[in-house]
């Protein structure tokens, strides 16, 4: 009965459902997937700190993203007013994870180790919370990262800090756009480390 199914189909209407489902098959684009810390990035300054004695212990406490950096897909601004999710350019990590590594391998240079609850309870020096309210790329051609941070210290005594980084970026694209996210992470760890070290 398939068969004499198949028979009814004129060899014009098959040609044409084969090239329908080879567009539908091929009009998907490829997935890219990015990550924001940097796995190139020399291990041996985050060892030398774990291995040593840091400055201070400094235990992320929880991190805070607007919904929108709650999506896998990269946000970049299209208006004053209106954002882009990207469904084809895609977070390899969640955003926290990711944020959480490039702020730990920067906070390494100022002899600061940054450790999370999973690592296990350990003597904590500084607690740290983190409110992202904005990361992304604006219409106007540079990477905002503004929010606010707070540091608990083993004293009881709390201080807080609001940040806004805005870094111009060279070139359009997603990767460039990583890249310098990165940086304004870095800006932001060089900021937390300076209240730090400061106590």
């Amino acid at each position: 009965m398939l068969a004499l199914r198949i028979r009814g189909f004129g060899i014009p209407t098959l040609m044409m459902l084969g090239a329908m489902l080879t567009g539908c098959a091929t009009s998907a684009p490829p997935l890219s997937y990015y990550l924001l810390h940097d796995v190139t990035e020399n291990n041996a300054t985050r060892d030398s700190v774990s291995q040593n004695n840091p400055n201070a212990l400094v235990l992320i406490n929880r991190v805070v993203l607007p919904d929108y950096l709650k999506q896998r897909g990269l946000v970049f601004q299209t208006s004053d007013t209106g954002i882009h999710i990207a469904t084809d350019h895609l977070w390899a990590e969640p955003m926290d994870e990711g944020l959480t590594k490039r702020l730990r391998d920067s906070l390494t240079h100022h002899n600061l180790e940054l450790i999370t609850h999973a690592m296990g309870a350990q003597e904590v020096d500084v607690y740290l919370t983190l409110r992202i309210d904005d990361f992304i790329a604006s219409h106007q051609g540079d990477i905002i990262l503004r929010g606010e941070y707070f540091l608990s210290y083993a004293d009881e005594v709390d201080e807080s800090a609001r940040f806004h980084v805005s870094l111009p970026l060279p070139h359009d694209g997603f990767d460039t756009s990583v890249k310098v996210m990165r940086q304004a992470l870095a800006t932001l760890a060089d900021k937390i480390a300076s209240d730090i070290n400061a106590k």
